[in-house]
């Protein structure tokens, strides 16, 4: 419980506000384009991470651009969320870019649940 209180505590100081903001745009922009309603497709993005996918958050290199965009705020999100105890192999990470790419989204499904609420 202690990590999600972190988390939480994270969000109500407005820490992720930015990251978080430019994620809803790009869910926005998804369901513009293929249709849908927000709420569901949030919903659906939590369930299933690795099957819904998110306009611009499609490719590795989309995903890693974002990292170096946002960097300092999803080091901070998977921190809060012990992310980095785990090992790498556990991530299905083999690699560091494949370790940046895993890390940047799960903090994006850490980001998405924030928007659910």
């Amino acid at each position: 419980m202690n990590r999600i209180r972190k988390f939480t505590e994270a969000i109500e100081a407005n820490k992720f506000q930015e990251v978080i903001e430019e994620v809803k745009k790009m869910i926005e922009k998804t369901i513009e384009k293929s249709g849908g309603e927000f709420k569901s497709f949030v919903e659906s993005f939590i369930k299933d991470p690795k099957e819904v996918k998110i306009e611009g958050f499609i490719n590795d290199s989309d995903i890693y651009d974002f990292y170096l965009k946002y960097r300092n705020q999803i080091d901070e999100c998977l921190n809060d969320v012990k992310f980095f105890d785990k090992p790498a192999s556990e991530t299905g990470s083999f690699g560091l870019y494949e370790y940046t790419i895993n890390g940047t989204q799960a903090a994006v499904v850490e980001f998405v649940k924030e928007l659910s609420k």
